[in-house]
């Protein structure tokens, strides 16, 4: 007995040997784990502070570009640049850009800015001058030699226009314009008029009602028109010296004074044609100008010599 416990002992020292555990020759000192932990930690709180940040600023879908979605503004895409004039109006319409000031904060209509394109100073981005979808742009004036006649009558008429409150009204100039596709209205008078809108493939429009400016007039007609910035605009850019309107009583024509240069507050377009023209036209006495009969009244259209009496022309 005396002879074994010996052994058992040493077995006892062997067994604890073999069961204690063994160092790892990569594993790492425990402050350098601790500053990777750190780090970690630090970069996994940074990331989520940003993402926070990203949600929480308002309106940051503003800031992205559109067309990329970098950060950067749309005037500083290279994508944007490569563009022709036509591509890059499209692609302002297509993503509800300001046309005027490239912001995604606001259309043309409610923009603000002061800004004019740096090429013919009108009302649009400098980026997009040149695109045929601006009515303004500007073009060479032809010879004088080159027109029989130096100015046309366009057909011009006063009208009331009518909101939701049937006792609220205004009376606006507007020009009958059948080669455009929709009526538009002025945002000015938009505002004047406290009346509603809605947006529709990025613009915006507006409901009304159109009366003759006779107030015992009946007949009215419901339209739809775009908000826009580009009006009023005055008709003319001489006075007008010939009188195409003497053979009219007063009375039955649709303009107050179609020879004056009243700013033109709303444009009444194809969409209204078939519902305010009637048969029937009148020859006026003057040039090429024709009374035609409309709803409204006769409205008054056609070109004019408009010269002086004494003109040796």
């Amino acid at each position: 007995m005396a002879a074994y416990l010996p052994n058992q002992d040493w077995r006892l020292e062997e067994g604890a040997v073999r069961g204690a555990p063994v160092a790892n020759p990569n594993r790492q000192p425990r402050a350098e784990q601790n500053v990777r932990r750190s780090n970690e930690r630090s970069r996994s709180n940074q990331r989520r502070s940003q993402r926070d940040d990203r949600r929480d600023r308002p309106g940051q879908w503003q800031y992205a570009c559109g067309l990329c979605q970098e950060d950067h503004p749309l005037s500083s895409c290279d994508r944007f640049l490569q563009l022709t004039p036509y591509q890059r109006y499209e692609t302002i319409e297509r993503r509800s850009y300001c046309r005027n000031c490239l912001a995604r904060s606001h259309l043309a209509p409610d923009c603000t800015s002061l800004s004019a394109c740096r090429r013919c100073d009108y009302r649009h981005h400098t980026l997009i001058h040149g695109a045929p979808q601006l009515d303004n742009s500007i073009q060479p004036p032809a010879p004088a030699s080159v027109l029989k006649w130096n100015l046309v009558f366009i057909p011009t008429a006063t009208i009331r226009i009518v909101g939701e409150d049937p006792t609220t009204w205004a009376t606006l100039r507007a020009l009958m314009i059948q080669g455009s596709s929709m009526s538009r209205l002025s945002y000015s008078s938009f505002q004047r008029l406290g009346l509603r809108s809605f947006t529709f493939l990025g613009r915006r429009f507006t409901t009304f009602k159109i009366k003759p400016r006779n107030l015992n007039a009946t007949w009215t007609l419901k339209v739809h028109a775009l908000i826009t910035d580009e009006l009023p605009y005055k008709p003319y850019c001489d006075p007008i010296i010939e009188d195409p309107t003497r053979d009219f009583t007063g009375g039955s024509l649709a303009d107050v004074d179609p020879r004056s240069n009243t700013p033109i507050e709303i444009e009444l377009g194809a969409d209204t044609y078939s519902a305010i023209y009637q048969e029937g036209r009148t020859f006026s006495g003057v040039g090429g100008v024709y009374g035609y009969q409309t709803e409204l009244g006769y409205v008054l259209a056609g070109p004019i010599r408009n010269l002086p009496l004494n003109s040796p022309y």
